[in-house]
């Protein structure tokens, strides 16, 4: 076969000609996306596979699913090298202000950028690192008690009610879950599991090794109620 013309794609996330197989996994990615925009209860997804399987690719072809359905998307990639806080920040901070530009009364928008600023403070994350770029008070009380497990659900559950005002979805893409140390997973699971309850439209899509239910299920024992597993294979 010419080497040119060779349709295999070797690479870390490099996307194939085709997502042939995939169909179903999609689907599920828009019945979830769907229900979730009509306030109806649906399980988060997290693939799991070995290397080499397609999984961000997958993830990379749910976040355009997800901006095709007015969703804001928060991509990260996990790594031992940095705080699950530290890769969330930035992005939550872009998405607060980009909703704090579109036209509509309230200031939901504003509180999340406050309960933001709380949180920084609490998971001692530099503000100057992030470049803050505006003069607004944390929000005392909500999201600064340094304690993930409290934090990380107060902080999303403000950027849930900050999308509902400007009539938008929050998706949260992370891939190499398993990089997550388990107070991270569990605050993570928590945060998650705050958002069904109460039907905000926020969810996660993840990706992770096959260990990945064990680590959620170790976690806490609900998990397997919040998320569907997909196992992923060549």
């Amino acid at each position: 076969m010419d080497p040119i013309k060779n349709p295999f794609t070797p690479g870390a996330g490099s996307p194939p000609p085709e997502l042939v197989g995939r169909g179903g996994i999609l689907e599920q990615t828009r019945i979830l996306l769907g229900r979730v925009q009509i306030k109806k209860p649906e399980k988060s997804i997290l693939l799991t596979g070995l290397r080499g399987v397609g999984k961000t690719v997958l993830l990379n072809e749910m976040e355009r699913i997800a901006k095709n359905t007015n969703y804001r998307t928060i991509p990260v990639e996990a790594h031992e090298g940095k705080s699950l806080a530290s890769l969330l920040v930035p992005h939550i901070r872009q998405l607060l202000f980009d909703l704090d530009r579109v036209a509509g009364v309230g200031d939901k928008v504003r509180r999340g950028l406050a309960v933001l600023r709380s949180f920084i403070g609490a998971v001692k994350i530099s503000v100057g690192e992030v470049n803050f770029g505006l003069d607004i008070e944390p929000e005392r009380g909500s999201a600064d008690s340094g304690d993930l497990e409290v934090d990380l659900p107060a902080l999303f559950t403000a950027i849930a009610e900050a999308a509902v005002e400007r009539k938008t979805c929050v998706a949260i893409l992370i891939d190499e879950v398993q990089y997550l140390n388990q107070s991270e997973l569990s605050a993570l699971i928590m945060a998650m599991h705050k958002m069904q309850q109460r039907q905000f439209p926020l969810v996660l899509m993840g990706a992770g090794l096959p260990i990945l239910p064990r680590l959620a299920g170790e976690s806490k024992s609900y998990a397997e109620r919040l998320f569907n597993f997909r196992k992923w294979v060549l």
